[in-house]
């Protein structure tokens, strides 16, 4: 295999695209990045590169309701073609991804919000996916209720997909519906890409949650059958059209909330047939705790591992070759994203493209046919996140653009793992962020619980919580609390009951050690979260306000009781209040419990100056938590202002509305928590 000989500085081909700023490094360096440039979307992402390797697809646009798919030729030989999206209302649908089916035709998948009568949600997300043909420049719809499996690289007009169809007294249609007797049955089919036309291959049983493939891709090799009704799990393997149950598996079935019920089991889906030869792979819970990846031999009918360690972290995810179908390696995140590969090739490519950037998680994101061609995506270090074009054939790599290109290279600011102890003694770490040009002593701090709270923050760029702060002169801290995602169910499991307790005190403890340790300066902290580091932030305004000069409150909640009316009063809410009766108590039993938790309730004993921001539309936590928390506060006679964002929900999803919050929350920290000035 050739090495990597040479890092180009820019791939000129690509110039001709007006929508990219491409240059070596991004602009130059200046005292303090404009919030604008935070704001906007990433400049590039969802980044394929076309099977004959001469082109790429993406997603650029500043704007959520202006971007569009990129396709352009690497040579330069024709101007980039532009495919927009179908719609720009928030209610509708957002552009999330692009790939290549083969050399003619991409899926281009939308985010689309519907109203479904009758069904357990009123409103809900779902994926909007089309085959657009570029020779024609028109579209088909993917079908809705499909799953794509196969691509077909010597069939280029087809793939081979699964979907839930009904049948009835011999009849089949690709639907999703069914009473009496009709029932669901997942099936394989060949589809074709140009006008939609599906073939059956093979039907499952009104059980069956997945397939595997064999080694052309078209035809089955393992069925995997999900019967909750009866906690069974069984495998068949296919011999042409002939079949035998190779594993069954009787699981059990968990209660939990008020009537949530879950299976356990040793089993899960599968995702493919190792590149090796050593068995079919797939993730699960090791001991009810850290997700790890396993083996089933179709053999023999074992199931062992797990095989990959993991170092106590959650096992993330496997990657696969779009040529075969076969699983090539796996990636999950530490503290720092980490990739094994399985094929060695890929393997040597890695250890060569960390050795270029030792500070940055390197992604090898994708690649041709041939293999010769790939698209890798650097993160975190000294950039916002960059692509580059690697030539096996060459040894060159070429850089193509970067995510944030307003952004200077010597402006983003670096990140370092900080490792501090619990008050009961329990190991965390989290994120700190720290001004580029400023010693890392004696600092302003933001303190930035993340959202979930079962979720988690990662290492790289983050431009809405961090780097815009410590631009302005602020050390950024993010925690990792019990209840946080990635480092097992146990950790989770930590923080069930302990909303505005223990894990409360996680993020008032990193607080004492940043302090104690002379990183920044105990009397200059701000608390600034958004969904559940709004609520945070609120309680630490309301509980432990001793700690802070001044919070920041997002899409919080304020109030558990009204919170949970509210949840469940929703279409299909059963399931959402069975996780939070879990995860944070029993708002109709527990009442004192929930009433010293609930910020709202708890505001006698506190005069610190509060910021709430919320989103006139969002439908995870409804904007009344925050109004009510407003007028309590202002009632109360204590300092408090309040940002009503029109026109966006939860997620800040457009450049306007996150460009609000931002100038909202740094106008309110020069008032309350100035940093020094430069």
């Amino acid at each position: 295999m050739r090495l990597i000989t040479s890092l180009k500085c820019a791939l000129s081909a690509v110039l001709a695209m007006p929508m990219l700023t491409l240059a070596a490094a991004p602009a130059s360096a200046q005292t303090v990045v404009p919030l604008e440039a935070y704001s906007r979307l990433s400049n590039i992402s969802s980044v394929d590169i076309s099977p004959d390797g001469r082109r790429l697809a993406f997603i650029t646009g500043a704007e959520r309701d202006a971007t569009y798919v990129v396709i352009t030729r690497l040579d330069g030989s024709a101007q980039p073609f532009a495919i927009p999206g179908f719609s720009r209302d928030i209610d509708d649908e957002l552009l999330v991804g692009v790939s290549w089916m083969s050399d003619r035709y991409v899926m281009i998948t939308y985010r689309e919000r519907i109203r479904i009568p009758g069904g357990s949600t009123e409103d809900a997300d779902v994926s909007r996916r089309v085959i657009y043909d570029l020779e024609e420049t028109d579209y088909i719809e993917f079908p809705p209720n499909a799953t794509l499996e196969a691509v077909l690289p010597n069939e280029p007009d087809e793939v081979i997909i699964s979907a839930a169809t009904v049948q009835r007294t011999g009849t089949s249609t690709l639907a999703s519906r069914g009473d009496g007797d009709q029932a669901q049955i997942v099936t394989l089919y060949r589809y074709n890409l140009e006008d939609g036309d599906t073939r059956r291959i093979v039907a499952g049983s009104r059980y069956t949650s997945n397939w595997i493939l064999d080694a052309s891709q078209t035809r089955p090799f393992l069925r995997q059958d999900f019967d909750f009704g009866d906690t069974l799990w069984r495998i068949f393997r296919y011999d042409g059209r002939s079949r035998d149950m190779i594993y069954e598996e009787s699981f059990t079935i968990e209660r939990f909330g008020r009537s949530g019920r879950r299976a356990i089991s040793s089993m899960s889906q599968f995702v493919g047939e190792d590149v090796q030869g050593r068995g079919i792979w797939f993730s699960q819970l090791q001991d009810r705790n850290l997700l790890q990846a396993y083996l089933f031999d179709p053999e023999t009918g074992e199931v062992t591992g797990p095989h990959i360690d993991t170092n106590g972290f959650d096992f993330g995810g496997f990657r696969t070759d779009w040529r075969t179908g076969k699983v090539i390696g796996a990636g999950w995140f530490e503290h720092r994203r980490q990739a094994v590969w399985f094929d060695p090739e890929f393997a040597s490519i890695q250890d060569q493209l960390d050795g270029l950037f030792p500070l940055s998680d390197v992604t090898i994101s994708s690649w041709d046919l041939s293999g010769q061609r790939m698209i890798v995506s650097v993160s975190g270090g000294d950039t916002t996140q960059d692509y580059y074009l690697l030539d096996r054939t060459s040894g060159e790599l070429a850089f193509v653009t970067t995510a944030y290109p307003e952004v200077p290279q010597q402006r983003v600011h670096p990140v370092t793992i900080v490792e501090y102890e619990a008050r009961d003694g329990l190991p965390l770490w989290g994120y700190l962020t720290t001004p580029i040009d400023r010693s890392a002593s004696d600092l302003p701090l933001i303190i930035a619980p993340h959202g979930g709270p079962q979720s988690r923050d990662v290492y790289g760029f983050d431009p809405l919580f961090a780097q815009p702060f410590a631009d302005m002169g602020y050390a950024v801290f993010q925690p990792h609390f019990r209840g946080s995602d990635g480092t097992g169910l146990d950790f989770v499991r930590r923080g069930h009951g302990e909303w505005g307790r223990a894990m409360q005190n996680d993020i008032s403890d990193a607080v004492l050690h940043l302090a104690d340790t002379g990183v920044v300066d105990a009397d200059r902290v701000c608390i600034w979260g958004w969904s559940y580091g709004g609520y945070a932030a609120l309680a630490g305004y309301a509980l432990t306000p001793e700690l802070y000069r001044c919070a920041i409150a997002g899409a919080p909640v304020s109030d558990i009781f009204t919170m949970m009316d509210w949840q469940a009063d929703q279409p299909g809410g059963a399931g959402a209040v069975n996780y939070w009766t879990e995860y944070i108590g029993d708002w109709r039993t527990q009442r004192a419990q929930m009433t010293a938790i609930s910020p709202l309730r708890n505001i006698d004993n506190t005069n610190i100056p509060l910021l709430l921001i919320h989103g006139a539309e969002d439908d995870i936590v409804p904007v009344e938590q925050a109004e009510l928390m407003y007028d309590a506060v202002r009632e109360a006679g204590k300092p408090v202002e309040y940002v009503r964002i029109e026109g966006d929900g939860h997620n800040l999803l457009f450049r306007r509305t996150r460009l609000i919050t931002l100038e909202a929350a740094t106008e309110f920290l020069m008032e309350h928590n100035p940093p020094d000035p430069r």
